[in-house]
């Protein structure tokens, strides 16, 4: 596979706001990435998520589509389009990016890049329990309500027991 510099991306991206199940699910050329990767697990699951803090979430990382034979396929944003399936309903109004004049064999390329970089720029550094619980010391009730998983920190991984 030969890998295009960003120099030579010749594509055009425009936001659309499309209803959850107009999307058809992932695009065929990224399936297999996807796939190989479907036993990894998350720090968060669905209902993690306030649906507000979601869609905000979601207006933020927006999932990235591309229109094939009039039907939208995922081709990055992989992880929000799965909380996105399993915490909204089908009818949710969300935002994507739409991708036009994407080389085709360029899509496995995308979706590692997804899947391998989004971990690597989103995650929280060293004593990342720590992190947490100052988050919710320095924000309070409104991330509480926005992550209810915030409420327990004890059930996040790797949380110790500290002594008061």
């Amino acid at each position: 596979m030969v890998l295009m510099t960003s120099k030579e991306i010749n594509e055009s991206r425009s936001i659309i706001n499309v209803r959850l199940d107009d999307i058809k699910g992932v695009h065929p050329t990224a399936q297999t990435s996807v796939s190989a990767t479907a036993d990894f697990i998350y720090a968060s699951a669905p209902n993690d998520y306030s649906e507000l803090a979601l869609h905000y979430l979601l207006n933020i990382h927006p999932i990235h589509v591309i229109e094939q034979d009039e039907e939208l396929h995922v081709i990055a944003g992989f992880r929000s389009y799965e909380l996105a399936c399993l915490r909204l309903s089908e009818d949710a109004k969300i935002t994507c990016i739409l991708h036009e004049g994407i080389e085709s064999e360029e899509l496995p390329n995308i979706a590692v890049i997804d899947i391998a970089g989004s971990p690597i720029m989103h995650s929280l550094g060293p004593k990342f329990v720590q992190q947490l619980q100052n988050m919710v010391q320095t924000f309070g009730q409104q991330v509480l309500v926005n992550f209810p998983r915030l409420k327990s920190i004890r059930r996040i991984r790797g949380q110790t027991k500290s002594s008061s």
